[in-house]
């Protein structure tokens, strides 16, 4: 059975790690922009809300450059959004079993 292109590609240790970052910006800058839409919000509007240059938004999520952006800045777009920064920093195992430890913790703060 000939396997696809991608599938060769990720047998490799190194490709796999690289795909998994760049799915997971993939998916952040998704819930960014879904957040955006969901608001009725411009690239300009959430310049506004976060103070990052219209330019540097476009550059983040229109040519899926999420991956290079400062870990502030990720966290102002969240912050601005509504989003909760966990989410671009935990994966969904972690977040499983972070989660309710903070939780928990809050409760008793």
């Amino acid at each position: 059975m000939d396997k696809g292109t991608l599938n060769r590609k990720l047998e490799k240790t190194q490709e796999r790690v690289a795909f998994g970052i760049r799915k997971h910006f993939f998916q952040l800058e998704v819930q960014i922009l879904l957040a955006l839409e969901d608001r009725g919000w411009s690239y300009e509007d959430l310049a506004k809300a976060t103070g990052i240059r219209r330019q540097n938004i476009w550059r983040d999520l229109k040519n899926g450059g999420l991956h290079k952006a400062s870990l502030d800045r990720v966290s102002r777009y969240a912050e601005a959004l509504g989003l909760h920064a966990y989410y671009f920093l935990l994966n969904t195992k972690q977040e499983k079993e972070i989660l309710p430890r903070l939780e928990r913790a809050l409760a008793y703060a």
